[in-house]
């Protein structure tokens, strides 16, 4: 079977000018760099060629070429059978099939084919006959296919489908020619996915689509205006007319609109016509209209009035912690070797926590939970504990800095966790729903957590802003703050554009938008407003529409370095005591009172933490009172203390009935030191160069001291005063066990 390439040099001259009429080579220079022959051979694989060819061909042309184009007829099909198909009489099928072979749509070939057997009494016959069969060129089969769907198939209709459903049936090299109008060097690892995104991103920009109307020539840049000005759909035959172009200019102008995303061609009710699609035309039609670059105002813009919808915040993160040091107090909380708290105690936790899901990687747990011990852990209120005898584990307790923290209000608080966020790598952030990262190298996105506050400092509490002004705020300044100069980057690549702004859109200002919705609101600094007032009302993570700044948020935000560490009002005098005990053992805080909320947690059980907080005194949770050191008198105390009302009787009865058979037993490692005599004893206790030994003395000739000394610091200063130290059995303590475990003192 030949190729077109060797069926082309076998026309005449009369019948390749046909042929390259019927490919929209009208108006095509005879003479040229390259023969017509070549430019031929290269149209054969366009489908915005091949939609001439389906112009041009009558309705029964049509009908029979498309039979035989299909999947299923490429090997061949029988001439009997597709004028059997097409319904029509044998003349015009015949007249037919002779202009599409003379147009080189199709070959004929004759084939002997095996026919049915006829069977007789003695063995089965096998004849073979000839059979004529029908065969598209392989060339330009998948133009022309593509062409023919778009006019037999409604469901084919390119000018129904969004610019993203059109340009997923792009290759990847077609996608690459889009790219690279828009400033997206090959080979930049996006998906298809990503690739579409970027370019409809940058179409519906404020100044995206005036930018990309301006790289266009001047005619096909008028021949889109008119475009716009009809609608976003008109005839090919009303385009030949406006513009007078022959079919190779006109061929060239489809060509540039479509590498550049803005206007494509299709069959629709079987008319060739030419459209923009539906979602990008309104930016495009407002670029069109433009003579200069929109003028984006700069800075922070407020809103005229609220959102429909708003999301409160109520510092939930403040809360949680409050959460997870209660869980703390009330049960050994173990972590596993992955550092996470286990799943049997963590299935109890998590219930009370408030905070929005955190995700390390895709198809991973929750890492919420874990995240707030961390930020405990570098806050200083949680501590694990070291295990100094062997088979006990580490397990979280009480900081340093619980102490002080309890003392602190909301606010305070909340500055201090603020000043945490900005430096911790171990808190993790929540990316915005459209996040896509376009280059993971040279990225610092730590740094997004100073530039969003320094804007934020300059809002005035109340006031609803637009995301859309931040973001646009924060891009005038500084669009690359987040990546960091290198020596390798070109210029061209930290050069703004509408390109750029569309993929720091999708990525930067995802990572802002991030941060203002999980961190920043779970902080209580923000309120989020949604133009869908269903997103609202729900939990689901949304990007934002609108923010403002919140009294508390003004008030962490605050520069003032005079300003005092603020505590919490004292909870003595009757007006400030927010706690209500009931008769049921159930205690309910009226209020955000954190100094009396953490002093309940070491021997109260945490039901809920919240603007109003409830918690409930058990016979576990008293007892877990008293291993954490507190006997029943400060427990008491400290109910009497905070509460608005006496205690009720059935409470102080039980409390203490509870208590009455608590007993416990500390275990601590120490060394002993048996010296020689009474005096010697009391010579060591009283001198002053051991004094921060802590050395006590259980029987005349025996001393005791902590196992965290420095032992080999002892030793120094017992050979001094005279004393002849000798140890017995593994006598080591953990500052010096590398030291001594080889023999051999540092």
């Amino acid at each position: 079977m030949k190729t077109f390439r060797q069926a082309l040099i076998q026309c005449t001259t009369q019948q390749l000018e046909q042929i390259f009429h019927l490919w929209g080579m009208s108006g095509l220079p005879v003479k040229g760099p390259q023969s017509r022959q070549d430019v031929l051979l290269r149209r054969v694989q366009d489908p915005i060629a091949a939609r001439f060819v389906w112009e041009y061909l009558s309705p029964d042309e049509r009908q029979v070429l498309y039979r035989i184009l299909g999947h299923s007829a490429r090997s061949g099909a029988r001439r009997d059978v597709t004028l059997k198909k097409s319904q029509l009489s044998e003349t015009s099928f015949e007249a037919v099939i002779s202009s599409l072979k003379r147009h080189l749509l199709l070959s004929e070939n004759t084939v002997k084919m095996r026919s049915e057997r006829a069977f007789t009494r003695s063995k089965g016959v096998t004849t073979l006959e000839d059979v004529a069969l029908l065969y598209p060129y392989m060339e330009s089969v998948d133009a022309l296919y593509t062409a023919g769907k778009e006019y037999f198939s409604s469901k084919s209709d390119r000018s129904t489908m969004t610019l993203d459903k059109i340009l997923s049936s792009f290759y990847h090299g077609e996608l690459d020619i889009i790219a690279k109008h828009y400033n997206i060097a090959a080979g930049s690892y996006y998906t298809h996915a990503e690739l579409r995104s970027i370019v409809e991103d940058e179409l519906v920009l404020p100044n995206g689509a005036f930018e990309v109307l301006q790289r266009l020539d001047p005619p096909i840049r008028d021949l889109f205006k008119w475009l716009c000005e009809q609608g976003d759909k008109v005839s090919m035959q009303a385009v030949r007319k406006h513009t007078g172009f022959d079919d190779t200019t006109l061929l060239t102008a489809l060509h540039q609109l479509e590498e550049y995303a803005l206007a494509f061609d299709t069959f629709s009710e079987q008319e060739r016509v030419l459209f923009i699609p539906s979602n990008t035309y309104p930016s495009l039609k407002k670029a069109a209209a433009q003579n200069e670059p929109e003028v984006v105002p700069t800075g922070l813009v407020s809103l005229a009035s609220p959102p429909p919808g708003e999301r409160i915040s109520h510092t939930p993160f403040v809360y949680d912690l409050a959460v997870i040091i209660g869980a703390m107090y009330q049960q050994n909380i173990e972590p596993t070797q992955a550092g996470k708290v286990p799943k049997r105690l963590a299935a109890k936790i998590h219930p009370m926590l408030r905070g929005q899901p955190r995700f390390k990687f895709m198809d991973e747990e929750d890492a919420y939970m874990e995240m707030l011990f961390q930020i405990g852990q570098e806050l200083g209120l949680v501590r694990l504990s070291q295990a100094t005898l062997e088979g006990i584990k580490a397990r979280y307790e009480p900081g340093l800095q619980l102490e002080q923290w309890s003392q602190l209000d909301v606010t305070e608080q909340t500055r201090r966790l603020l000043q945490c966020w900005t430096r911790s790598f171990g808190w993790l952030d929540i990316r915005g729903v459209n996040f896509r990262q376009y280059d993971p190298y040279y990225w610092n996105p730590m740094a997004a957590r100073g530039s969003i506050l320094e804007q934020l400092q300059k809002c005035t509490p109340g006031q609803w802003y637009s995301v859309a002004s931040l973001l646009q705020t924060i891009w005038d300044k500084d669009p690359f703050e987040l990546r960091p100069v290198q020596y390798n980057i070109r210029p061209a690549d930290r050069r703004k554009s509408s390109a750029m702004r569309a993929r720091w859109n999708s990525c930067e200002g995802e990572v802002y938008i991030g941060l203002l919705s999980s961190s920043i609101y779970e902080l209580g600094i923000v309120t989020l407003g949604y133009q869908d007032r269903s997103l609202a009302e729900t939990d689901q993570f949304a990007n934002p529409d609108a923010f403002m700044l919140t009294d508390l948020g003004a008030a962490v935000l605050s520069t003032d370095s005079t300003t005092p560490v603020k505590t919490a009002a004292s909870p003595l005098s009757n007006g400030n005591r927010s706690l209500v005990l009931q008769p049921n053992f159930e205690l309910l805080l009226l209020r955000p009172d954190m100094p009396t909320l953490y002093s309940l947690l070491p021997f109260a059980q945490v039901n809920q933490v919240d603007m109003v907080s409830r918690l409930t005194l058990t016979r576990a949770s008293v007892l877990r009172g008293m291993e954490a050191g507190n006997d029943i008198e400060q427990i008491l105390r400290i109910l009497e203390e905070r509460s608005q009302k006496e205690i009720p009787q059935n409470v102080a009865y039980t409390l203490r009935d509870w208590v009455k058979l608590y007993k416990d037993v500390r275990i601590s490692q120490v060394l002993l030191l048996e010296v020689s005599s009474e005096a010697v004893a009391d010579e060591l206790c009283s001198s002053p160069k051991l004094q921060t030994f802590n050395l006590r003395k259980l029987t005349p000739r025996v001393l005791v001291v902590s196992s965290d000394i420095n032992l080999q610091e002892l030793r120094r200063i017992l050979e001094k005063e005279g004393i002849i130290v000798r140890f017995s059995g593994n006598a080591v303590s953990p500052q010096n066990r590398y030291a001594l475990s080889f023999g051999r003192p540092r």
